[in-house]
């Protein structure tokens, strides 16, 4: 999650308190939802893969691309090399998909 993200929950949630406090006239009360955020916020970020277990996914992806499959239909080299970058691709975002970090803007 980027810094931007974080920052625009946590106002969120500050607002969310805020308005709550306004509408119950009470400013010790928080919003369950805010709570959450802020909860949601507090959890460590998901560590991607390092490069061995990068290479670990990406050498399997490739044993188990079958090149010779009979019932495959054949491939001219440039669909192979997609294929198999493909493949690599799913197999790396099927285990570290939500772990992997984001462009940034």
């Amino acid at each position: 999650m980027t810094d931007t993200t974080r920052d625009l929950i946590q106002r969120l949630a500050t607002e969310l308190d805020l308005y709550r406090q306004m509408v119950l006239d009470d400013c010790t009360s928080t919003h369950p939802f805010a709570d959450k955020a802020r909860a949601y916020l507090a959890q460590p970020e998901p560590e991607g893969p390092t490069d061995g277990e990068l290479v670990a996914v990406l050498k399997q992806a490739i044993k188990d691309f079958p090149p010779n499959h009979p019932d495959a239909k054949t491939l001219d080299s440039l669909e192979y090399d997609i294929e198999i970058e493909l493949r690599k691709a799913r197999a790396v975002l099927a285990r570290w998909g939500s772990a992997l970090p984001t462009s940034q803007p």
